[in-house]
């Protein structure tokens, strides 16, 4: 067992290493880190259960198990009250550190098993700091250290098993720091950006944009719920979402500081080919970054204050983009030149006619074109305002002649897609 937990517990730092630190650190949400801490530790509970009691050989080892998961529990319903965001980091490590301390120090235990999970305790703490701080991994650093030398000793283990895992604890704890560090630093700038944007174009403070941030979201739910539209009514819905247009740009801005919504997003835009548009385009990142390529480009959505503001971009950064509401003028323009690329993103889940318009879109497409896009799942408490699309998206696009472009990981079965490119054929 204990070789089994130390490979998945290394596996994990890996995969930590490669995902944690941009995942929590490029964003504008002060708890995320917060409450990811709780998540995970929710999530270790049945994994410990399940592993441990599985392999555990007496009664000892299962209360022992048992009481580490109670440890856990306890520390993790009591976050909330004895704690905040910004001393999440120190208050979850105190908490790791005093189980596995009590373990290490009044009990056997296995020097493999107890050296990875006192490191992986220190990841947690360095990847989750509210800031980049040498002094705080230093001193993390050495605590973990001088456990993994207190269960060498007791285990009496050879003297090079202590000193190589000292110097993988330290070379983890650099590792996560730098790349905490790295991500601190691009997203302030990320930050800085997105913030003097919409500080000249609004005129709001910094504390009200960084409120609108936090806010926005629930605050569009709110309104949903209290407008109580009927989804197959176009025009009060088109008025509602111009109506609460100010609200989705900060929203977008917020999640487009997101790691995932820029790793997507850079994703996506390897598909950008000739003519774009982008059906649905927000605050406009995905059509201005193509424009500044030099691809001729076309933004389409609602004329509310979120095409207000990527217009106000275009013409900040002097990026020749064409700007259509009105699906009429859209087409008229689409076939005057055609189109090799068209994206629609976070915006198909919100329209009652889904079919419609995934029809609509592939009619602008010139032969060979290019179709991406996402249908989220519907409705959720955080976004009402998302609808219950029941349509097979793979069969209504091969009805209309298009080509599924999928990668080898889509292929994985079982796995949920929301993503999809699709081609027209030549």
């Amino acid at each position: 067992m204990p070789v089994i937990i130390f490979a998945f517990v290394i596996a994990a730092l890996s995969g930590s290493l490669f995902y944690t630190p941009d995942y929590l650190h490029l964003n504008v949400n002060r708890t995320k880190r917060f409450r990811w801490q709780i998540k995970i530790r929710w999530r270790l509970i049945p994994a410990i259960l399940v592993i441990a009691l599985a392999f555990s050989t007496n009664i000892r080892g299962v209360e022992i198990v048992l009481a580490s998961c109670a440890w856990l529990a306890v520390a993790n319903l009591a976050a909330k009250r004895v704690t905040s965001p910004q001393f999440s980091s120190s208050y979850f490590w105190i908490t790791d550190s005093a189980l596995l301390g009590t373990l290490v120090f009044t009990m056997p235990f296995d020097f493999l098993l107890a050296s990875a999970l006192i490191v992986a305790s220190l990841h947690l703490a360095v990847v989750t700091s509210q800031r980049p701080a040498v002094g705080w991994s230093l001193a993390v650093a050495l605590v973990s250290i001088q456990e993994i030398f207190e269960v060498g000793r007791r285990a009496h283990a050879n003297w090079n098993s202590p000193m190589a895992f000292t110097a993988f604890a330290f070379i983890a704890t650099l590792a996560a720091g730098a790349l905490v560090a790295r991500a601190h630093k691009q997203n302030a700038r990320n930050f800085v950006a997105a913030k003097l944007e919409l500080k000249e174009f609004t005129g709001y403070s910094d504390d009200k944009i960084r409120g609108l941030w936090a806010t926005s979201n629930e605050q569009l739910a709110k309104n949903w719920k209290g407008a109580h539209l009927d989804e197959n009514d176009r025009e009060k819905m088109t008025a509602w979402y111009r109506e609460n247009s100010e609200l989705y740009m900060f929203a977008i801005s917020g999640y487009n500081l997101e790691y995932k919504r820029i790793r997507d997003s850079i994703k996506m835009l390897k598909y950008g080919r000739g003519a774009c548009l982008d059906y649905g385009a927000g605050n406009g990142e995905i059509i201005l970054e193509l424009a500044r390529r030099g691809n001729p480009s076309i933004y389409f959505d609602v004329d509310g204050t979120s095409m207000k503001f990527a217009r106000y971009r275009a013409e900040r950064q002097k990026l020749a983009v064409d700007f259509f509401h009105s699906k009429e003028d859209l087409a008229a323009a689409a076939q005057k030149r055609g189109l090799d690329t068209i994206f629609s993103f976070d915006v198909l889940e919100h329209l009652p006619d889904l079919p419609g318009e995934l029809k609509f879109l592939a009619s602008q497409l010139n032969p060979g074109g290019l179709m991406a896009f996402d249908v989220p799942a519907g409705s959720t408490k955080a976004h009402p305002m998302h609808l219950n699309h029941h349509l097979d998206i793979h069969e209504h696009m091969a009805a209309m002649g298009m080509v599924e472009e999928r990668s080898v990981w889509q292929r994985v079965p079982f796995r949920k897609q929301e993503k999809y490119v699709f081609r027209k054929p030549a």
